[in-house]
This record gives C-alpha cells, sequence and structure tokens, in this order.
C-alpha cells in the first residue's frame, strides 16, 4: 500500500470475513471474485489482498481509492447486492463483460473500529470491465468502466 502511514482500526470480525478464495476460471468469474476481494480491500485498507483478480494496472487504482479514503480518515463498506451480466464478448485471450450492479455501502471510521460515520447509501451502476487471461491462464480484471445511475454520496 502507498501512502503515508496511518493507523487504522478494524474490527476481527471485519478481518475474519475474508471472501471465498477467488475463481478465476472465465471472465465471469473473474469479474464476481474481483467485487468480492477488492470490497474486502477497501474494508480492511489492503489492496494488495485483491491482486489477484486483477492486473497491475488495475491494482494501482484500487490502491488509490483505498489511499484516498484512509485520507479521508474512513473506509468504505460495500455489499453487492444485485449483478446482471450481459452476455460476454471474448476473442483470445481478452473479454468484455458488460453487468448492471446494485449496491450498498457505508464509510466507516478508521479512528474507532467499526463506527460507521455515514450512509447506509445505494448506488447503482453500468458497469464494463475488461477481463484479460493471464500468463498462467487465470482470468483476472484489467480495467473497470463504471457509470453511476443516479446520486453517489
Amino acid at each position: 500500500m502507498a501512502g503515508p502511514a496511518v493507523e487504522v482500526n478494524i474490527t476481527p470480525e471485519v478481518l475474519a470475513a475474508k471472501p471465498k478464495p477467488w475463481v478465476l476460471t472465465s471472465p465471469v468469474s473473474a469479474v464476481r471474485s474481483f467485487l468480492d476481494w477488492t470490497s474486502y480491500a477497501y474494508r480492511t485498507a489492503q489492496s494488495s489482498v485483491a491482486r489477484p483478480t486483477m492486473t497491475n494496472y488495475e491494482e494501482v487504482r484500487v490502491d488509490s481509492t483505498v489511499q484516498y479514503n484512509i485520507e479521508k480518515s474512513r473506509l468504505i463498506d460495500q455489499t453487492l447486492t444485485s449483478i446482471v451480466f450481459g452476455k460476454a464478448s471474448v476473442e483470445g485471450t481478452r473479454a468484455i463483460v458488460t453487468a448492471k450492479e446494485e449496491w450498498t455501502y457505508s464509510y466507516v471510521s478508521i479512528a474507532t473500529a467499526g463506527q460507521v460515520i455515514g450512509g447506509p447509501y445505494p448506488a447503482s451502476y453500468d458497469t464494463t470491465y475488461t477481463v484479460v487471461k493471464a500468463k498462467n491462464g487465470d482470468w483476472v480484471v484489467g480495467s473497470v468502466e463504471a457509470a453511476a445511475i443516479g446520486p453517489v454520496k
């Protein structure tokens, strides 16, 4: 993780609530794993935990989001409530996966473990994932384009 050293307080329950192991055998399963693990990364301020689900390029974006929120003295606790995938378009080692996503999220204090400081809020997105096949054969998320449907706080 980049950025200045900051003490981030997280409850043991949050740390223990790891997602299921990633499944990177198809573009859609890679997106699902990416969403699970980036949500955990945002909740724990540890972007590196999601690294196996994405390219180095995407990891920089995820880490930047973690750092931005730490600068704001908060973490994001987000939950995917609904996802509907479009048809994946696969060409060789590259795939485009579209989805409509519904989320709920809260902002949580980094000073007081578990203290909600904003939310919960709803959020909806039309998303397009570019997923690439790594040299080891795993599908990983290379980039994300998300268009918010309505306000995001």
